[in-house]
């Protein structure tokens, strides 16, 4: 993808094209007045010495720091000195391109839906995040060669789960003890509903119902919560209660449907690829 030197150009280029641009800006330009559009933008500063006005709030700028900006959300840089230079990386979205590349477990508009009370548009890139941020982004500077588009559809899916990552992680970092005693507790809520209804379909929607969540932040929350997803952790406890019933004498046929599979073969499949080896060797094994 070429990398533009206009901020107006990005702009342009998102809208016209229903995908994704990005600018490399290093100049002060006149859109950067009092402004909206329809794309959604990550604005990544690498200078400061600017303060960011976005709607009623006021940002000092500093080096690292990273904007999430909505659709017609109204910005303007304040404070600005033409003779001091001011180093951006600039990304604008299609926001409905970026449904279409979110899943109903990785939603990858969270940077510009997530509104919460405390929400503040700018988080701070430790160094770590801020190379890999310009790692991705040159990575999605390649312009030509064999698979290049396929390549950067697929270096910007990788770059969207980075940045949404890393305003998770703020946020949960900025929650109140309060805050994080409710997270854990909603967490630990999920998973006593999913032992009481382990042999029961137990399908995300149907869970994050019970709760009153929306699919993908039921996902969020127990991932961040056990380091694991929802449905790993899910199939791991029907395994584990199938090996139990397994050894106690129950049937393959019996344990299958006890523990939640809807077939034999969908059973057979995960006992096989957790444990290494087929339900009816197991039960020979535990009972001989």
């Amino acid at each position: 993808m070429k990398v533009l030197t206009s901020y107006s150009e990005g702009i342009d280029r998102c809208f016209e094209s229903h995908y994704f641009s990005i600018a490399h800006l290093h100049k002060e330009s006149s859109v950067l007045s009092m402004h909206s559009h329809r794309c959604c933008e990550f604005y990544f500063s690498i200078s400061g010495g600017r303060t960011f006005l976005i709607e009623d709030n006021n940002y000092r700028i500093e080096p690292g720091d990273l904007f999430m900006i909505n659709p017609r959300e109204k910005h303007q840089i304040l404070q600005m000195d033409s003779s001091i230079p001011h180093e951006r990386y600039a990304v604008f979205i299609d926001p409905e391109y970026l449904k279409t590349i979110s899943t109903d477990y990785t939603d990858l508009t969270y940077c510009f839906t997530h509104r919460p009370d405390n929400f503040s548009h700018r988080i701070h890139l430790n160094q770590g995040q801020q190379r890999r941020f310009t790692y991705y982004f040159n990575k999605l500077a390649v312009e030509e060669g064999f698979g290049h588009d396929v390549e950067e559809r697929s270096a910007f899916a990788e770059f969207m789960v980075f940045l949404t990552k890393c305003a998770t992680e703020a946020d949960m970092g900025e929650q109140s003890e309060e805050q994080r005693q409710y997270f854990n507790s909603k967490v630990a809520d999920i998973i006593t509903y999913i032992h009481h209804n382990i042999d029961s379909s137990l399908s995300i929607g149907e869970i994050a119902a019970h709760f009153y969540l929306s699919t993908s932040y039921l996902c969020r929350l127990f991932k961040k919560g056990t380091g694991t997803t929802i449905n790993s952790y899910i199939t791991t406890r029907r395994i584990e209660l199938a090996q139990t019933l397994l050894a106690g004498g129950y049937s393959v046929n019996e344990v299958y449907s006890m523990c939640g599979f809807n077939d034999y073969s969908n059973f057979f499949k995960a006992f096989t690829k957790k444990t290494g080896i087929s339900p009816k060797k197991f039960a020979q094994n535990s009972l001989s």
